[in-house]
């Protein structure tokens, strides 16, 4: 090899070193907003959320969920006492978290954002909820709650049975997984975890201890 080929060579080498080290440092930056769903931070609520409340509100709750976890069918009506108690004061986005035991939630949550779809997600979020508590969960029960709705019933029909929000739904469960969700019911506030079917009230642990409920917690965190 000549001289001139083995300076080639080794500027090649520096050039090809140079590059992988300025991509290792490169990745290694810190993460931004848009990378959030791969850096387990909070995914903040966006216009693909389902909300109540003013998005001027000084708390933001998020509330993962799942419509056939008897806790979050409970919780559910928690969280309307907190939408009564501190109107104004607080903006609630509702998530899906489907748990993997539970047959009919994955289901539920695509029919809840093909109701959605056509301006009645709430309204369908209270109907699954009242399915749950009777017992009663089911693709068919899920289609009469659209036809009560008063729902164009074949485009619901069509939207529930070709799964179309499927994505949808794995969007909202994986964002859940990299924030630190781990069950449901699971709730954020102003982006601090509070996992568990938090009663409205302050109440005992099952070790005795006094403890905080949602109105003291938000009580507190509006001061």
């Amino acid at each position: 090899m000549s001289k001139q080929d083995k300076t080639i060579l080794i500027i090649a080498v520096a050039l090809i070193l140079f590059g992988f080290i300025f991509l290792l440092v490169k990745n290694r930056q810190s993460p931004s907003i848009s990378g959030v769903d791969k850096t387990g931070v909070l995914k903040p609520i966006s216009a693909a959320d389902h909300v109540k409340g003013e998005a001027s509100a000084p708390l933001q709750m998020i509330v993962y969920s799942d419509f056939e976890c008897q806790f979050c069918a409970d919780y559910a009506k928690t969280m309307k006492q907190v939408e009564s108690e501190f109107a104004g004061k607080v903006l609630i986005a509702f998530r899906h978290y489907p748990l993997a035991g539970h047959p009919q939630a994955r289901k539920a949550a695509e029919a809840s954002e093909c109701a959605g779809a056509q301006g009645k997600f709430w309204e369908m979020h209270d109907k699954l909820f009242v399915d749950n508590i009777a017992g009663n969960m089911s693709e068919e029960q899920f289609k009469k709650d659209a036809a009560d709705l008063g729902l164009d019933q074949a485009k619901f029909n069509q939207c529930l049975d070709s799964a179309q929000y499927q994505s949808v739904v794995t969007g909202d469960l994986e964002s859940g997984k990299t924030a630190g969700v781990t069950g449901t019911p699971t709730s954020f506030i102003n982006g601090k975890i509070y996992p568990g079917a938090y009663p409205f009230e302050d109440f005992m642990s099952s070790t005795g201890q006094p403890e905080k409920g949602l109105k003291s917690i938000i009580s507190e965190l509006l001061k």
